[in-house]
Formats: structure tokens, sequence, C-alpha cells
């Protein structure tokens, strides 16, 4: 007798078939939508670990938290004017927040690692903080006529705290053993650390010739070079110059690198 089939059964097994088929593209979707959820968190975490990369890669250059930058004023001799560089996106956050910003200048090992600005005159920040605030020590300041082009000699004044902060730490380079371990200044300058070799530490006064500025005359800046007992060839030099505890108010502190 030939088998016959049950309706019944039919319809059950299509039932099934159909719930099966829906349970199949119901666990397709959760796939899809599972990949993509995982690639989007995958691509998030890129992100976030690109931009501390990133981050850390600035730190390192800066060797702080918060970073600081600079001008043309201290293009290397070697630089001509249609060879200015590109303003970073640290200089311009930082003249936001003071437009007298200039640099950031960093020496290891002795706690200096500050912006440096440059007021109308070598008055301006001596009470006055980065962030324009009243601050009995003041700022690190570049000396005002240090402006235009190429600057032979850039001065850096900051004042000598006991606690050895702003310039405090300069002390430490009376000691020769020291300086033969620190011989390096950084300038932080548009994205570039340029460097200078600290040739000459003293203890001296008001009238060293560290603070001469004038090198209009043709060999004055070898004449100077000469007077600070610093190496004959010199392209550009960085004097920092600080007061020193004691009695005698015209008594400085003065460390002079040359460009490396």
């Amino acid at each position: 007798m030939a088998k016959r089939n049950c309706p019944a059964k039919n319809k059950e097994a299509d039932i099934e078939n159909n719930r099966g088929k829906r349970q199949r593209g119901l666990n397709i979707c959760l796939a899809v939508v599972s990949t993509v959820f995982c690639a989007l968190i995958a691509l998030a975490i890129y992100s976030q670990l690109a931009d501390l990369h990133e981050s850390r890669e600035e730190m390192a250059i800066l060797g702080e938290p918060t970073p600081m930058e600079a001008t043309y004023a201290f293009a290397p001799k070697a630089m001509g004017a249609s060879q200015q560089p590109h303003i970073s996106e640290f200089d311009i956050s930082m003249r936001e927040i003071n437009p007298d910003y200039v640099c950031w200048l960093k020496i290891d090992d002795t706690g200096i690692s500050y912006p440096v600005v440059r007021g109308d005159d070598n008055e301006a920040y001596l009470g006055l903080n980065f962030h324009g605030e009243d601050n009995y020590l003041g700022s690190i300041f570049m000396d005002y006529r240090c402006t235009g082009g190429y600057v032979p000699n850039i001065i850096i004044f900051g004042h000598n705290s006991r606690q050895g902060d702003m310039f405090g730490g300069l002390r430490n380079f009376l000691d020769d053993e020291f300086l033969a371990e620190h011989p390096v200044i950084t300038l932080i300058v548009n994205d570039k650390a340029i460097e200078y070799e600290i040739c000459s530490v003293r203890r001296t006064d008001i009238n060293d010739p560290a603070y001469f500025l004038d090198f209009d005359d043709t060999g004055a800046f070898d004449g100077f070079i000469e007077r600070c007992g610093l190496p004959l060839g010199s392209a550009q030099i960085l004097t920092l110059s600080t007061c020193v505890s004691g009695t005698d108010k015209d008594e400085r502190v003065v460390i002079q690198g040359v460009l490396i």
C-alpha cells in the first residue's frame, strides 16, 4: 500500500523549518552586529593609543606634563629669512595664555623646566608669573632687546630661589663635577630642541660682558666671545643670569653656552 503523507506532520515540519531559518538569520544578524561593534571598539582603542603615543612623544621632547615653545629670534645663524619655521600648535596655545610667551627652557636634574616670556622691558616679569599674576618669584624672562632675526647673544633672566625654584638650580653649576655631568641647556623652539653646550660658569656682577648686546660693529661679536672666554667661531651664545643670595645686590651667577 502506498504511504500517504500526513498534512499535520508536514505543517509542523514547515513551521520548524521556518523557525530554524529565522534563528539562523537572527544568528547571522547578531554576528554582524557583534563584528561591527568589536570593530568600533578596536578603532576607538587604537585612536586612544595613538593619541597617548603622540602625547608621550611630545612630553618626551619637552620633559613636562604641560609643555611649552618659541620664535624666529632663536633661529641658528645659517637660517635665512626665507626659511622661517612654522609656528607650532603648542606655540599658539601658549600664546593664547600669554602673548609674551617665547620658548621653553629646560636643564636636566636642576628643576629648571619653564616657559620663557619677553616683556616690554626687563622689569615687567620680575613680580609676575606666566599667567600675569603677582608672584614674588616672577617668571623666567628674556632680555627685551633680544628680538628680530638672528640674535647673537640670547640673555634669559630668573630669580634665585633658596628652595630651588626658577633659576635657583643654576647654583649647582658652580660645582665642577655637576657641570661635567650636565653640560647641555635646551630651548624648545617650534617643536625643535635646540641645544647649547655650557662653556662658562662664573660668579660676577652686573658689569660682566655677558650682558653685551650691541653687535652692530664689525668684529663686535668676536670681541664679545673673547671677553667672555668662549670658543672662537661660536655661532650663537645663550646666557643665563640670576642673582646671588647675600648682601651684594649686584652680584650674579652667569652661565653661558654655545650653540651645538
